[in-house]
């Protein structure tokens, strides 16, 4: 599996060339000469930051737009989707495959597998791709115990509950919405923002590197 990753205001993973894991706020920022090779996008929750150039990558691509139906219905509301953290409205999107959790969406010999992580939204989901024990977490978890804010419509033990899920995965590569990617002891990393869950009533993020986090 080659994993691009193209690095703007949060993180955006171009997977074999064909599926773009979250779609940042500048579509300029995903630049390789492969571009117009994207058949879906996927988008690990409702977030501008993870979402805005979504639209735009799609309608020179063609791909296919995919989010959970929870965070769909959050897709036009500027406070739901922390627009009005950038000062902008939430983007325009209109997605093609409303997810549920639970989907695997094979290409070749890719597979990648859905799994639903409410907390940090509604919505928000992880992708986990098995062969190699890459796990896409969006901002579910972070690097280091990393958690992601509950502060915007999320649930803090909804997250937590969400954090076991991943726990019991066998991760090699955490690929996270923010920060940099890693291979050094991802599973203890994960237990880890999984006592952070659990011990965080107020969900404060363990990060502050990016506005969205202040």
């Amino acid at each position: 599996m080659n994993v691009q990753r193209f690095i703007g205001y949060a993180n955006a993973y171009l997977i074999n060339g064909t599926v773009l894991i979250d779609a940042g706020i500048d579509p300029r920022d995903i630049s390789e000469p492969d571009f117009k090779s994207i058949e879906l996008i996927i988008l690990t929750h409702c977030h501008f930051d993870h979402t805005s150039a979504a639209s735009a990558i799609a309608e020179v691509t063609g791909a296919d737009i995919a989010i959970h139906s929870a965070d769909f219905r959050l897709l036009g509301d500027d406070y739901a989707t922390a627009s009005t953290l950038f000062g902008e409205h939430a983007p325009q999107i209109t997605p093609d495959t409303l997810l549920q959790g639970g989907e695997t969406f094979e290409f070749d010999d890719l597979r990648l597998d859905v799994i639903h992580t409410p907390g940090h939204t509604p919505g928000g989901i992880c992708i986990y791709e098995s062969e190699t024990g890459s796990l896409f977490s969006g901002d579910t978890i972070f690097p280091d115990g990393g958690i992601g804010r509950c502060d915007l419509g999320g649930d803090i033990s909804a997250l937590a509950h969400s954090i076991e899920l991943l726990a019991a995965l066998d991760v090699a590569i955490l690929y996270p919405g923010h920060l940099d990617t890693t291979d050094t002891g991802v599973s203890a990393q994960i237990r880890s923002s999984l006592t952070h869950a659990r011990g965080d009533n107020s969900c404060t993020p363990l990060y502050f590197t990016h506005k969205l986090y202040k």
